[in-house]
Formats: structure tokens, sequence, C-alpha cells
């Protein structure tokens, strides 16, 4: 890892003492002479890093992809290394390469080449990336991160579900049985690549991946463990499901292929390609325990738990032909173009779906027979083409046209599911989950896109550009059981068009300007079916009468952009770049507007040929509006309006300053200071109802911000101590503060009476990190 590129923050003071002391046993370097950079040229330089890194603090936020999330030391080391007859001058165009980073880390790169150049090329490589995801997540099951089967400690017995039935009761005994599991997911790559060129116009192109997966990502389930099984009272509706935040294993593996055969001609080219993407899942079910509430069930003392069952990502294959290429029918006009068809299958069995309930009988959560296939027999079709014709017949004259065509097309099998829903229970009498009768419906979709544009240059510096775009999706399903309707928008059209002026003046002077508008038009169907239910419930997903989901509304667009790059003298640099969006929705109910807009400014000073300073400031704003209503079945378009409205904004400003040449050329010190705050409020009115803004009911009011503040400041020394090799010192201080109201209910004392606590954190950090590393060129 070269300390000077990563993201390391410090202290002035203490950046100043290191170098001071670094001076003080740093040798003397020896003078460059000519020769020596003409030599560099003819050969490659070759570089070897080792040194170590120390961070103050554990933090998975910090570390989420730097590999640094446990506070104490780590490696550093790195290399380059080049060689062959080819770098030689000699008749041969043998080369090779070998070369690694971050390798004291989990973000570790190693990777080896060998080529003749011109003719072919053979190399391989393996790279690794840990994303830590949380170090604060609690729970009572045991079992480690990326494991499938999580149980409870024999002896955690039944929860208290009758003494405070606003919040989850435990007992001490059951409250020591939470620990902290880190959460994280490692994904290790070993790429190989292969080349051989034929003749100068025809080569062939190999490529092969092994992508393994490991570790755990959170997820949130629903359980039978907080259903009455037998005898149980106030069965509620909807109210006795139990949930939990469980950790869901990633063991993947996939495989990919790619190879392509090119051809390049006098006035074309063309290439044939096959990808092919073989993904198996390790587990076929994620297993884990839930502990029954007291009064559910007659089992007492140890083992009175209900084992759940959910299934994993199923494997899949993929398989895709590809074909493009381009022909220039004169120096004027040019043709461009590919093809694909792609084909994905997945027919894992389904898993198991029967519940161990703690009498120890099963529980079969699919009703008899309710399973119509032992798989779901999914297939999946992808089409793609595209063209496009350009034309410079008139001079300063520039025209296009292209073509776009996307289908994917669901060959799924559509199903009748019957099950039994853990979400809502019957009567006293038979206290058991509702039998539900549920369709799958394989959803389809088709994009065609239309575009044309002139360029023409009006002066020297001076060019216009007029486009006009069309874009028409469908949206369909293939066989649905029951030919009930399973899209809310069978089809839209958008049509936009934008005009951009681009100026460059004194030759020191870049604008631009432009303005699109774009009118999207979308069929909508207030009526048509979610998915047919027992129930027939899911008229419109059960949104009122006039609500449309923002994707499928019909909109209009208008979109401005501007900026200015300036160099206002050799050592001066400024730009200037600005963004405006706003949106209009016609639905009734839904999304009704929304804008956005952005501001860049930059500047660079260059104050000698050593040193220079560059500044940057950014400002981001979103918001939207939406509306929508209480009252009223789907049917019937509701009396009792309520409004919503929600923000972001983002505001980050920078500093980067280098300076080298210092102590006779040996020194350069590189600073980067940056500080960011992103803020998100949410704010609701409900002014049909009074009372909306008690602390019983809380149903309208502006929330708590949502904060993320982040200071970074670094700086880093590069000293060279002989002709070949330098030191590099570091110092990092990097700073996080989080507000986030949505940790509150994570905790325990605060969540609900079915819920299980899980006590996640805000990941607020500070840390400071030194690293020195010692670099030998050669």
């Amino acid at each position: 890892m070269n300390i000077g590129n990563e993201e390391m923050k410090v202290s002035l003071l203490t950046l100043a003492v290191q170098c001071a002391l670094m001076t003080t046993f740093a040798l003397p370097l020896a003078a460059h002479a000519e020769e020596d950079e003409v030599d560099a040229l003819k050969h490659p330089s070759n570089s070897v890093e080792f040194g170590a890194l120390y961070s103050s603090q554990d933090s998975a936020k910090f570390g989420e992809y730097n590999g640094l999330d446990d506070e104490g030391f780590y490696g550093l080391g790195g290399f380059d290394v080049r060689g062959g007859p080819g770098y030689d001058g000699k008749d041969s165009g043998l080369r090779w390469r070998l070369d690694g980073a971050n390798l004291g880390t989990t973000s570790r790169t190693l990777g080896g080449s060998v080529s003749d150049q011109g003719k072919w090329k053979v190399s391989i490589g393996y790279d690794e990336l840990r994303h830590n995801i949380t170090d604060t997540f609690q729970t009572p099951l045991q079992g480690k991160t990326g494991g499938n089967q999580f149980n409870l400690p024999e002896d955690f017995g039944t929860i208290d579900g009758t003494t405070n039935p606003s919040t989850r009761n435990l007992s001490p005994a059951q409250l020591g049985a939470f620990h902290t599991e880190k959460e994280y997911t490692t994904r290790r790559n070993a790429p190989f690549s292969a080349s051989y060129t034929f003749t100068p116009q025809l080569s062939l192109q190999f490529d092969y991946n092994h992508l393994e997966q490991t570790g755990a990502k959170l997820i949130g389930t629903g359980s039978q463990g907080a259903v009455p099984l037998s005898g149980g009272t106030n069965p509620g509706f909807g109210f006795h499901e139990a949930n939990t935040i469980i950790m869901n294993p990633t063991n993947y593996d996939t495989d990919s292929f790619n190879a392509a055969l090119n051809w390049t001609g006098d006035k074309g080219h063309l290439t044939g390609g096959y990808y092919g993407s073989l993904f198996r899942e390790g587990y076929n079910s994620l297993n884990w325990q839930t502990a029954l509430a007291s009064g559910q069930s007659t089992c007492q003392g140890a083992g009175c738990f209900v084992n759940n069952s959910m299934s994993t990502a199923p494997s899949n294959n993929l398989h895709q032909l590809n074909l493009s290429g381009g022909y220039n029918f004169t120096s004027a006009t040019k043709l461009t173009g590919g093809f694909s068809y792609g084909y994905n299958k997945q027919d894992d069995s389904y898993a198991p779906t029967s519940i161990m309930q703690a009498s120890g009988t099963p529980f079969d959560m699919m009703q008899p027979g309710g399973l119509p296939a032992l798989g779901l027999n999914g297939q999946v079709e992808t089409t793609h083409g595209d063209l496009k014709l350009t034309n410079q017949s008139i001079k300063d004259l520039t025209l296009s046209a292209g073509f776009k065509y996307n289908e994917r097309d669901n060959r799924t099998d559509s199903n009748v599911y019957d099950y039994f829903n853990i979400g809502r229970s019957g009567s006293n009498a038979n206290p058991r989950p509702t039998p539900y009768t549920g369709i799958n419906t394989p959803y389809s979709n088709r994009k065609t896109q239309y575009e044309v544009a002139a360029d023409y240059r009006l002066t020297k510096g001076q060019t216009l550009r007029l486009g006009y775009d069309r874009d028409h999706v469908r949206r369909w399903c293939n066989g649905v059981v029951g030919d009930a309707e399973c899209v809310a928008s069978p089809s839209s059209v958008e049509d936009k068009i934008g005009l951009t002026y681009r100026l460059k003046a004194f030759e020191d002077v870049n604008f631009n300007a432009g303005y699109s508008y774009a009118t999207r038009n979308a069929d909508f169907s207030q009526f048509y079916l979610a998915n047919t239910g027992s129930y027939g419930e899911d008229e419109n997903s059960q949104n009122k009468l006039g609500f449309v989901a923002y994707p499928y509304d019909s909109r209009k667009q208008h979109l401005m952009k501007t900026g200015v790059n300036w160099q206002a003298t050799q050592k001066l640099d400024l730009g200037l770049n600005g963004r405006f969006s706003y949106d209009n929705y016609d639905a009734t109910l839904g999304l009704q507007n929304g804008h956005s807009a952005g501001v860049n400014v930059d500047a660079t000073y260059s104050y000698n040929e050593n040193g220079s300073v560059s500044a940057y400031w950014s400002w981001q704003n979103r918001e939207r509006d939406l509306r929508s209503g209480f009252d009223g079945t789907p049917a019937v378009a509701p009396a009792q309006i309520w409004t919503n409205q929600l923000s972001d904004t983002g505001n980050a400003v920078g500093l980067l300053t280098r300076h080298g040449g210092l102590l006779g050329g040996k020194l350069e010190i590189i600073g980067d200071f940056s500080y960011a705050l992103d803020e998100t409020s949410y704010s609701t009115q409900v002014p049909y109802l009074a009372t909306c803004g008690n602390s019983n009911t809380l149903s309208c009011g502006t929330l708590p911000a949502i904060k993320n503040e982040l200071l970074s400041f670094k700086l880093t020394g590069n000293y060279k101590v002989h002709k070949n090799g330098k030191v590099a010192l570091a110092y990092i201080y990097q700073k996080l503060n989080s507000s986030d109201y949505f940790y509150n209910g994570q905790q325990y004392g605060f969540t609900p009476n079915r819920v299980m606590p899980n006590n996640l954190q805000e990941q607020d950090y500070t840390v400071n990190v030194v690293a020195l590393s010692y670099i030998y060129n050669f």
C-alpha cells in the first residue's frame, strides 16, 4: 500500500515533529544525472514497499472497506517488479510483471502476467475485499457468522409476555445470553485471462473469474414463535408474530467465463463472444430458534423453542451470446451496433417448510398439497439490440440516430401456493395461522429507445447540440394463473428534448449550458391485482383510489445544467458547475413533485514547480412532496388527506496541498483536509386529526433529523533517504458523528413485546492512525 495515496488524516504539529526527526537520520540524496532519466525510459521501474500501521480504535464503519476495523498494528506491504528481454531493446517482445498491494490488510491484491507484445498475453491474479458492516450487533442465538444454524441457549426458557405488554421483558439470565457478533462479508476473486493475436486483423480473448463470498448480512424475519400454538388468548389480527434480526449467511461461489473473437478490417470491426455465469449457494436454508412467550404453550423449563427455517438464495446459471461491430460506409458515415441474447435458469428444490413446535410436533407452513411443484422452474430470457448511425457529410454538422431494445422475458411457471400466514391467527378455539392462497406472477418488461441528435459548430469555439429521445416501456406477466392483472402500469411513453451550448473562449475559458424537458405518459389501472390472495385485498396493492406509485405515474421533468472552467493564469484554475431538476407528477395521491439541485466549486493554484493547493465545495439538495389519504377502501377515494415531505441536504468542503523540493529536493509534504455534513429530514401533516401529535399517537410532526458529520485530516511526508529509497510517514485523524433515531427502537427496553432487541448502535468513531513504510525503487 502506498501510504501517500491512502485516506489518512494528521495534525500539522505532529507531522512537523515527525519530519524533523526524519531529517536527523536521513542519508544524503545523490544527484540525478540526465542519463539516469533516459535510462528510466528504457527499463521498467521496480519497487518494493514494507512497513507498519497502527489504528487507535475498533470501528467497523471506519474500516468498512479499508480493512482497518480493529485497534492495533497492521503490516504494510507491496511490490511491483517487471522484467524480460522486451525491456532491454533486444529483438524480443517478451515481458513479465509481478505486483501486489495492501498485503497487510483484508483489501490485498496480487497479480502476475507474461506477454509477448503484440502476440499473446497471460495473466493471473487474486484480490480480496472485506466489507465490515457492524460490530455492535447483539443476539442470544449461538452460531458463527457465516453459518446457517443458530440455536438459543438450552436454559433460555420462555419469555415473560405479560408483565409489560408494551415492551419485550427479558430476565437477567436471558440478557446475560446476549453477545456481540461482528457482521461482515468477504469477497475473494481469482481471475485468469489469456489473449492471442493470430493476425493484425484477428485476435482471441478469454477471461475466467472465480468469486467466493463468505460472511453474513443482517436480515429481519418473522417467526411463529409468538403465535399461540394451543389455547392462547387474545390471538388478535397479526399481533402474535414474533420478529427478530438474525445473521443471513453469504456462502456463495460464482464462476464466470467470457470469450470473444475480434476482427478488425479497413472499414469495419466485428466481435462475437460468449458470457457465462454459474452461481452456487452453499446452503439451501437458514435455521434459527425462537423462544416462546409465557402462556403460549404447556412446555416448561429448558428447550421451549420453535425451530424456524427460511430459504437462502437459490443457485442459478446464466448463458449469454454477444455480437457487436461497426462499419464505415464512407469517411463521413458510420454505423455501429450490437446484439445479445441471455438465458437465466434457476430450479433449486424448495427448502423444507415445516416448523418444529416446542411440543415436538412439526407444523408445516404449507397447507396439505400446497406446493404445486418441487421447485420454481425459474426461466428468464434477456434480449438486447442497439444501432447507431452518424453522418458528417455537411461541414460543421454531425447528425446521429440511434435505437436500443432491451427485453426481460420472464418465463417462470405461475402456480397456486397454499400456505399458512403466520401474521394472522384464528380464534381462541383455533389459534393456528390462517390458511392463505397466493399466486406468483412472473414479471416481464420491454424497453425501446429512439434518439436523434444534431451537433452544429457555430464558430470555431462554439457548438450547439439538439437532441430528441423517445422511450417506450411495456410491462406484463406470462401465463398468470387465473389471468389476473399483475402490473399497475402496462405501458408508458416518455419523450425528451434537450439543447446544449458549449463555448471555448480565449483558449482559457470553457462554458457549457443545457436544458432538457421530458414528459412521461403512463397507463395505470387503479384496480389491478398485485397478487390474487384468499381475501382479494391486494387490489392496487391496498392503496387508496387515486394513489399511483411514482415509477408508474405520468410526469413532467425540467433539467438544467451549466458549468464554466477558467484558467485564470498559468498557475490558477477555477471551476463552477451547477445542476437543477424539477419533477411534477399527475396523480391525485402519491408523489406530487420533487426537485434536486447541486453546486460544485473547485480551484487549483500551483504556486511553484513543486507546490500546489486545491480547494473544493459541494452542495447537494433534493426534496419531494407526497400526498395520501386515510379513510376508504382501495375502491373509494379518501376524504381525509395527509401530506409528507422528505428532504436530503449534503455539504462537503475540502483542501488538498502538496509541497515538494524541500530539504534539497529530498522531502515532499502532502496535506488533505475534508469536512462533510449530510442531513435528512422527514415531516408529516395530518390536518384532519387534532390529536395526531399526542405521545400515544405520533402520526404527525417532524422527526429528528438524521445526520452524518465526517471530519478527515491527513498529512503525509515522503523523504528520500538515498537515490533509490524513500520513507513515507503519515498520520490520520478521522471523526464521524451520527444521529439516527432508527437505532433507538433496537435497544433493550424500547422494542415492542414481540420484537427481540439487538442493541445496534450508531457507528460513531474517532480514529487516529500512524503509518510508516519504506519504499525501494530499483
